[in-house]
């Protein structure tokens, strides 16, 4: 497997492994529908889960894209440069001079124009940012609700079709009512028996479908909810809690609320929290039993630049000028840009890990000059020279030479990675399900699916009352 791949899937910022772990759970859900509930339980959950998917996966980046095409483009500045830099003064002058520096090196006006555009249109800047995080997320959940809603249609559809199928079979339809008066009243009623489904439901889980809002954020907590605008995983988190909230207050049945409360909130741990706590458990484990720190990406543990670093003992070298810089954060800014630093193995670490973005030239070739729209975390930097260092004290120690030492941490940075993924699937795509399914069984008696049996029971009860009153 690609070393791109897995170090892609071991960022925690990354999208990837929540997209995998979101398939696996889809195929999961809809296989052990279809054989609890038979095809149009499969095709009822095959629609719920594989449409969210579409719109969970895609619905972000389509909005914010529009957002970026009409918003932007009308007020002219450029979305890729990130706000966060326009708010650091010390980080702005630093990217500033080389974006100026940038832009006449590599002919390209628009490096510095666009920073200095968004810096001197701050305010504005700043809103069309809250407004593109704003309009894409209500808009991706809004695309769910919408979907909720033809589902829950189509299904409704579907086992009236069943139904008045089985009827025909029986000889009633064909035989007695087809010119019936009262029967033809009952189709008519047929079409609307899902809202005193939904209505019986809310009644019997004490549920309402209105959404609570929130009031007066102590203002202490304004950076916790910032953090939900720059995380792209944390901003899925907004999304993926909207869609928990509205399955639970759109659920047909009691049973539906009480197996979507099993699933949701076991779909939320294991691809919002558990990871993280399962990769450093295993990260904790590498280190006391292999003597192997794995906090690295596996595309840099294996890259040449890193080997050659730790052979040469240049390694130390350069950790100890990026510590002896590390006093102030604009320190730091400058050291990640500077030209004399870019054959630092922390430079070259942040560019390999996807931690600094690099410009390309006119013809769209890597300069590995760093992006000065972007923005720089201190936090990430200082860590990234602590665990450079950690593994060059550990390799020291390990009485191994680099070859063998860094292929065996590399193979176990891929282990680690694999073992996060595959625990987090198998709960999602085996586990919940069972633990789902059992509770229905627990809960009604039988493996069926119960909204289809509610609703079929529905038809037959309007269809013998409209018989005997004719």
């Amino acid at each position: 497997m690609s070393l791109k791949i897995i170090s892609i899937f071991g960022d925690h910022s990354s999208l990837a492994p929540l997209f995998a772990k979101d398939v696996t759970n889809s195929l999961g859900m809809t296989a052990f529908s279809y054989d609890a509930g038979g095809k149009i339980e499969a095709k009822d959950k095959s629609i719920d889960e594989f449409g969210t998917q579409f719109i969970w996966i895609g619905g972000l980046p389509i909005y914010k894209w529009g957002y970026n095409k009409t918003a932007y483009k009308f007020a002219k500045l450029n979305p890729n440069v990130d706000i966060r830099l326009i708010r650091d003064k010390d980080q702005y002058a630093v990217a500033s001079k080389y974006a100026k520096e940038y832009s006449d090196k590599l002919k390209r006006a628009d490096i510095f124009k666009d920073l200095t555009d968004a810096g001197k249109n701050s305010k504005l800047f700043r809103n069309l940012f809250l407004g593109k995080f704003a309009t894409a997320t209500t808009l991706t959940l809004a695309s769910f609700f919408t979907l909720v809603k033809v589902k829950q249609e189509y299904t409704k559809k579907q086992v009236e079709k069943e139904f008045w199928a089985k009827k025909a079979k029986e000889g009633f339809y064909k035989n007695n009512l087809s010119n019936s008066t009262a029967f033809k009243g009952f189709m008519t009623d047929s079409l609307v028996q899902s809202k005193s489904l939904k209505n019986n439901s809310a009644q019997n889980t004490g549920k309402t479908n209105t959404i609570p809002s929130f009031k007066g954020i102590p203002a202490g907590m304004a950076a916790f909810f910032e953090s939900f605008m720059f995380d792209p995983v944390k901003n899925l988190f907004i999304v993926d809690a909207g869609i928990t909230g509205e399955r639970l207050a759109s659920s047909r049945t009691k049973s539906e609320f009480y197996e979507y409360a099993i699933k949701e909130f076991s779909l939320l741990f294991l691809m919002y929290v558990a990871g993280r706590y399962i990769q450093r458990g295993i990260e904790k484990i590498s280190e006391k039993f292999f003597k192997k720190p794995i906090d690295l990406h596996a595309e840099f543990l294996a890259s040449d630049e890193l080997k050659s670093s730790i052979k040469t003992g240049s390694v130390n070298k350069d950790v100890a000028a990026f510590e002896s810089a590390a006093t102030n954060n604009k320190n730091i800014y400058e050291f990640m840009y500077a030209k004399e630093n870019a054959d630092n193995i922390v430079v070259k670490a942040a560019k390999k890990s996807g931690i600094l973005s690099t410009l390309k030239n006119n013809a769209g070739k890597d300069t590995g000059l760093v992006n000065p729209h972007q923005y720089i975390d201190p936090k990430n930097m200082k860590k990234l020279a602590a665990d450079i260092k950690k593994l060059a004290d550990s390799f020291s120690l390990s009485g191994e030479n680099i070859d063998q030492f860094l292929k065996k941490t590399t193979k176990l940075k891929i282990a680690s990675v694999l073992a996060n993924v595959g625990v987090s699937c198998l709960f999602l795509g085996l586990i919940v399900p069972m633990l789902m399914l059992k509770y229905r069984e627990k809960q009604t008696g039988n493996r069926e699916f119960h909204v289809q049996r509610e609703i079929q029971q529905n038809l037959e009860n309007n269809f013998k009352a409209r018989i005997s009153t004719n």
